[in-house]
């Protein structure tokens, strides 16, 4: 029986090769139902999409940051922040303890920072405010685009009373890369970066501001015994005004002397000691008043005595 040499090449047949390993490279000529299915992407195609889309919103923040942190306001704000402190923040009778530069970067506005003075001040005290001074901030708001060059500058003004009510506290911002600090009274706060080259002035101003309520906690303790000892006072002359009070007679005193003495009758002398007469030696005890629910207070002058 003759060989057939002619037979035509062998083909892949579902997936597998039926043919040499020199036939491998015809997989394209290949009819489409007998090729293997190319295996796809771990991740579909949309997500790749997306992390595209993310980076370049990440390269584009990070360049306006870098473009804005260049060209920043070129205005000294703290020359402008003085010498708005000193025309009409500071009072007639006021005086600078301690400042420092801050700054404060809002949200409606990240890029353009507002930047001022962090201000302790000095002032006589009164009754409310025993130690006096106050705590002050000046911020200068960023220009506005639309200004011409020469328009007045505007400015954040806000000053607290010092006292417990009112925390300062050191903290962090700008991902905790920037030194700042937190003043907080009641519902309102804020919170200030201060710059690497002030940061001695922040230490001068928060040791001044810690000895300042040093002296309002002592204050504060000082006035609360006081009250403390107000009210044990009041509350012995209401138990003196309740009770008893006896006298012991002296030389020269009679019964009218001693009732009008303790502005009281000479009846009554009687009633309370069980005298029948105006006879009285020298150094008995009399009872001049009974215990009364309505406190009664002191003759002047005289003390009466407690106990007989």
């Amino acid at each position: 029986m003759a060989l057939v040499t002619d037979a035509p090449p062998p083909i892949l047949t579902d997936g597998v090769l039926t043919g040499g390993p020199e036939d491998a490279h015809k997989w394209d000529a290949l009819p489409r139902r007998n090729r293997r299915r190319r295996s796809r992407g771990r991740y579909p195609i949309w997500l790749k999409y997306l992390g595209w889309i993310v980076g370049l919103a990440v390269f584009v923040t990070a360049t306006q940051i870098a473009y804005h942190a260049i060209r920043s306001d070129p205005r000294d704000a703290r020359v402008f922040a003085e010498r708005q402190l000193r025309l009409s923040a500071l009072r007639p009778d006021e005086k600078v303890v301690a400042e420092v530069s801050v700054f404060q970067r809002p949200a409606i506005d990240y890029f353009r920072a507002t930047r001022g003075l962090l201000v302790l001040t000095e002032a006589p005290g009164d009754s409310a405010n025993p130690i006096g001074g106050r705590l002050l901030y000046l911020g200068l708001q960023p220009r506005d685009p639309l200004s011409p060059e020469g328009a007045p500058p505007t400015f954040d003004e806000r000053d607290w009373r010092l006292d417990t009510a009112v925390t300062v506290t050191p903290t962090r911002v700008f991902f905790f890369l920037s030194r700042a600090v937190r003043v907080a009274s009641g519902r309102e706060h804020i919170t200030v970066g201060v710059p690497t080259p002030a940061s001695s002035d922040a230490d001068a101003l928060l040791a001044a501001l810690e000895a300042r309520y040093a002296k309002i906690r002592a204050v504060g303790w000082q006035r609360r015994e006081e009250r403390r000892a107000r009210d044990r006072a009041k509350q012995t002359a209401v138990h003196e005004g309740r009770r008893e009070w006896y006298h012991t007679v002296r030389r020269g005193e009679a019964l009218s002397s001693v009732a009008r003495l303790f502005h009281t009758t000479e009846d009554e002398i009687r009633r309370l000691n069980g005298l029948t007469g105006d006879r009285i030696r020298l150094g008995q005890s009399l009872r001049v008043k009974g215990w009364t629910k309505t406190p009664v207070p002191f003759p002047a002058g005289v003390v009466p005595d407690s106990v007989p």
